[in-house]
């Protein structure tokens, strides 16, 4: 956890609106996120009506965000790789894991875990950062230095990196039918050359141009 506490402050603290914008025109769900940092994801949901009912689970308690506002209706403490708690809501539409898996000793088994918790029928959404983004590459191809930082793709809290097929992988297969590997970039703000040159090359360059794969799936009945 102390590592945690010396992340840049906005760290935790902004809504995840590229994955909300991955929903697409969804009303009235109930989300569960893990991960949830400041809750400004949720809240932000809330708000804006994509969510009727919201839920988050963060590592640490973080003051001065939002986690305990009352707009959102429930909130835990806790270790993701801990056994799964009982919860007031025990049936969510949505389950988002943003940037979170990645930091995780066994990603599989905790989405394993806590995917009792969306409904047949659900949507997952996971981000996670794409160790095969060109600049990336030329760290360590090139230059020879793999490089941690405080954030982003290397950032020195990650524990696992994934490129397309590794990402596509983390769902269950006997959980999830459905499952899509997305480049982010299309729904994030950021240099308009990248979804430009992947339109150009037909989807072929989008490996080395996201800096992100949003993997999406839908929970088997």
């Amino acid at each position: 956890m102390e590592s945690y506490l010396h992340k840049p402050s906005d760290y935790f603290e902004h809504a995840r609106m590229d994955v909300l914008r991955c929903l697409g025109s969804v009303e009235g769900k109930r989300i569960l996120e893990l991960g949830a940092g400041g809750g400004y994801t949720l809240a932000h949901a809330k708000a804006v009506g994509k969510a009727a009912y919201v839920a988050g689970v963060e590592l640490m308690t973080l003051e001065g965000t939002v986690q305990q506002n009352p707009c959102i209706d429930e909130f835990l403490i806790r270790d993701l790789s801990s056994p799964v708690p009982s919860m007031k809501c025990d049936a969510f539409d949505v389950l988002l894991c943003p940037d979170v898996l990645e930091h995780l000793v066994d990603p599989w088994n905790v989405l394993r875990n806590w995917s009792v918790y969306l409904k047949p029928g659900g949507i997952l959404v996971i981000s996670l950062p794409n160790i095969r983004e060109i600049s990336v590459l030329w760290k360590i191809a090139v230059q020879g230095n793999f490089g941690y930082t405080p954030d982003g793709i290397l950032d020195h809290t990650h524990l696992r990196f994934f490129a397309r097929q590794n990402a596509g992988a983390l769902p269950d297969p006997d959980q999830y039918e459905q499952i899509r590997v997305i480049p982010a970039m299309h729904y994030q703000k950021g240099p308009r050359f990248r979804p430009w040159i992947s339109r150009l090359s037909l989807g072929w360059a989008d490996d080395f141009l996201t800096h992100q794969w949003f993997v999406t799936a839908k929970k088997r009945a």
